[in-house]
């Protein structure tokens, strides 16, 4: 694959995306902020000046400097004219007066194959891995190609920046942290699995029209597929890791709504969803390409103090969902909990309890968290301790408390929670002593780790 512009300074690469940015009217980024690089956050924007208070604008993306499903049709139908979507697609007078797209571009050829019925078939997520594969990756190596999207790619991760997402590890054999699959908890390499098994899904849906453009160039032959595949999983993860949600009205799939938006993606995240900045969708300032200025507005907390961070939530997630989807941890968490589906259900052996728990959709799912244990695990464990099943109905309905089964019920769940501690703890020696994979990545699944004890010894306390 060509080279990109990324060995380019930072500095410079941001010049011209904010260049690139100040083309289109709406741009907007406060006074009172600047984006500055550190070693503790990474790159994220600061105050510089002044003061944040509550729905002040921190920046605001019109909607044609946004990829998502409706950008990517518009660009797409610059060079294929057969794909006409209302309201999409660009009207022919735009192809007609841009003169940088010429009859002989690449991707006259790369999208000729993406008809109404095609792209409408397809994912966001397919349609723009499919996008940015070919605009960022595979056609920059045809001569005088420049993507009007390149000041955008530019300031993507790289593939480094993203190797501590448990799903790399499995979709790229060189990663050397494949061993960390099974070090992951449960709930993670569920996660993880789900993912790789999403990305092989998407590649398959996608490859076939890579392959028709490979066949109609010369010594496409030599182009190798498996490196292919791995620049398709790194621009798979810089979309998964850097996407907002906006309704998609072409869409009915919740999944599918959501848009890449420049500069934005450089906001930091914290926990506390409701103190710090949120998104706010400005569909009034629709461009003709586009759905809408994307801003990102203050929150409760007011930014006084110079130098402070501005922080963005990007939801209630545990530290086993932040690791999948973003790949990183917080070393202090409140939305982390224990998923002990697996480790509760080896517990119950009793085959009419287990029919009972089904019948009554109380079989698994069971979870720990540093505030409480789940009510259907309570109920799994009510349902072991106790011989009057009729018993466990009252307490399923609310009619009883936990209380009434004694202390059978808090003596099964203090040894159930003593034995996954020592579990874990062997699982934290274990991450300690290993060597051989990435430091980063073991030791963000050793957070994930350490967030579960501090839950367990929590409840342990309680209990004593």
């Amino acid at each position: 694959m060509a080279a990109t512009s990324q060995s380019l300074p930072w500095d410079e690469r941001l010049d011209y995306l904010l260049k690139w940015l100040e083309e289109s009217e709406g741009f907007a980024v406060n006074e009172h902020v600047r984006l500055q690089d550190t070693k503790r956050s990474g790159r994220g924007l600061y105050l510089k000046s002044g003061a944040l208070k509550k729905r002040d604008c921190i920046v605001s993306i019109p909607g044609d400097k946004q990829l998502n499903f409706y950008t990517v049709i518009y660009h797409i139908s610059l060079f294929n004219c057969e794909l006409a979507i209302d309201g999409v697609s660009c009207p022919s007078s735009d192809r007609a007066n841009n003169k940088i797209y010429e009859a002989d571009d690449p991707r006259t050829e790369a999208y000729r194959h993406l008809t109404n019925n095609v792209v409408l078939g397809l994912s966001s997520f397919q349609l723009l891995s499919l996008f940015i594969l070919f605009e960022w990756k595979i056609l920059p190596q045809e001569s005088n190609f420049t993507s009007f999207w390149k000041p955008f790619f530019d300031v993507f991760p790289s593939f480094e920046d993203l190797r501590s997402i448990p799903a790399t590890w499995v979709c790229d054999p060189e990663s050397g942290n494949l061993e960390l699959i099974e070090m992951l908890p449960a709930a993670s390499k569920k996660h993880a699995e789900r993912m790789v098994s999403q990305v092989k899904h998407d590649w398959e849906t996608i490859f076939p029209f890579i392959q028709k453009w490979l066949e109609s160039r010369e010594g496409a032959s030599q182009i190798n597929k498996q490196k292919l595949f791995s620049e398709f999983v790194h621009v798979y993860f810089v979309i998964n890791s850097r996407c907002l949600y906006i309704e998609i009205p072409l869409k009915t799939d919740v999944a599918d709504n959501f848009t890449m938006v420049p500069f934005v993606d450089f906001l930091n995240h914290n926990s506390d969803v409701d103190a710090y900045c949120k998104p706010r969708i400005e569909r009034l300032k629709k461009s003709p390409c586009g759905l809408g200025n994307f801003s990102i507005v203050a929150g409760d907390h007011e930014y006084v103090n110079l130098g402070e961070e501005i922080l963005l939530n990007y939801g209630a997630h545990s530290n086993d969902f932040l690791l999948n989807e973003y790949g990183f941890v917080l070393g202090e968490n409140m939305w982390n909990y224990i998923d002990v589906s697996s480790e509760a259900m080896e517990l119950i052996s009793q085959v009419h309890v287990k029919e009972f728990l089904i019948e009554n959709n109380y079989w698994g799912d069971y979870t720990i968290s540093s505030s409480e244990v789940s009510f259907r695990l309570l109920v799994a464990f009510a349902a072991v301790v106790c011989s009057d099943l009729r018993k466990v109905e009252k307490f399923m309905l609310g009619y009883i408390t936990e209380s009434s089964f004694g202390s059978a019920l808090s003596s099964m769940l203090r040894e159930f929670i003593a034995s996954l501690t020592k579990n874990v703890e062997t699982k934290v020696r274990s991450l300690k002593a290993t060597s051989k994979p990435d430091p980063l990545c073991s030791q963000n699944v050793l957070h994930v780790y350490e967030g579960y004890l501090q839950i367990l010894r929590q409840h342990l306390g309680d209990n004593a």
